[in-house]
């Protein structure tokens, strides 16, 4: 009798669980299939179109081309320069943001008088769209725009944020910069909240001051958290297209001519879009390792 109630349980179970493999399956299948049709598809489109040689005219006249358009990619001076100013793009954007959101995260994790709109502001130029961010600042940065406007009126000469080879990519980093920050905030903003009371209160009876709680207490448990925002930041900067197609058109000398504008120029401009999938998976696969390397040297050896 024991043995045929634990064979009727156990039919009962594995009843159940098929059941609810089902009903994960159907709740699952509709996202599937999309990502499927629009992540997965696009991808191995991408891969296929790389090895092939056609313009946008003549799609169905394309000549099988091999690693041809890799070779060419890596020996084509104006690609390896995107991919510089791109890599110093990154470079300065993380350099900016991680300190500028972890100190805006300690402010606004005080209690403010209006609190809840500080932090909104903050957040506000995330959710603008970036050409509009970028015409903005387009106005503001311009020979006769606002800025120069206010350094005239001081007495000095107006300088060429965007037409000067020396600063017109620290003039894009620092737009970028100023519509991420809210994001890299926000996530600094919840690690704030989330690390442990006992911790905290454990420092001050140590009699840790507020910087050195800061300092040693603070930034090593939020180590995950910037992990996060360092990766985060950088795929954006990676993949940033507006800053040089909305306000430089990749100039001076090139010196604003991030990699996604290249592939755009490549794939819509020189009708090259064989040349333009090379160029994205590289972007893809240089993405990937540089995220991979970054969480492999920045991984975090507490845990709370």
């Amino acid at each position: 009798m024991t043995t045929m109630t634990s064979r009727g349980v156990s039919r009962g179970s594995r009843k159940r669980s098929r059941g609810d493999a089902l009903a994960a399956a159907a709740f699952l299948a509709p996202f599937l299939i999309l990502l499927v049709i629009f992540q997965f598809g696009p991808v191995a489109i991408l891969i296929r179109d790389s090895f092939y040689s056609y313009s946008l005219a003549n799609p169905d006249i394309a000549k099988f081309v091999g690693w041809g358009n890799f070779t060419r990619l890596f020996n084509d001076p104006i690609a390896m320069q995107s991919i510089g100013v791109t890599l110093l793009f990154a470079v300065g954007m993380v350099a900016l943001v991680i300190p500028l959101a972890f100190l805006m995260a300690i402010y606004l994790n005080q209690n403010l008088p209006a609190r809840g709109f500080l932090r909104t502001a903050v957040f506000l130029p995330v959710v603008t769209s970036s050409v509009v961010v970028a015409t903005l600042w387009n106005f503001l940065l311009a020979n006769q725009g606002l800025v120069n406007a206010i350094v005239q009126s001081l007495g000095f000469q107006p300088v060429s944020f965007l037409t000067d080879a020396s600063t017109a990519l620290p003039s894009i980093i620092i737009m970028s910069v100023w519509q991420q920050l809210g994001m890299a905030t926000i996530l600094y903003l919840g690690g704030l909240q989330s690390l442990p009371g006992d911790v905290m209160e454990a420092s001050l009876l140590d009699g840790a001051g507020p910087v050195k709680r800061l300092l040693l207490v603070v930034v090593p448990l939020l180590s995950r958290t910037t992990v996060m925002v360092v990766v985060v930041t950088t795929v954006f900067a990676l993949q940033s297209f507006t800053p040089a197609y909305v306000m430089t058109q990749g100039a001076p000398e090139g010196t604003t001519n991030l990699f996604v504008y290249q592939i755009y120029k490549s794939a819509f401009t020189l009708q090259q879009p064989g040349y333009a999938s090379a160029m994205s998976i590289v972007l893809l696969l240089g993405a990937i390792t540089v995220s991979l390397v970054q969480m492999r040297l920045l991984r975090t050896r507490w845990d709370y």
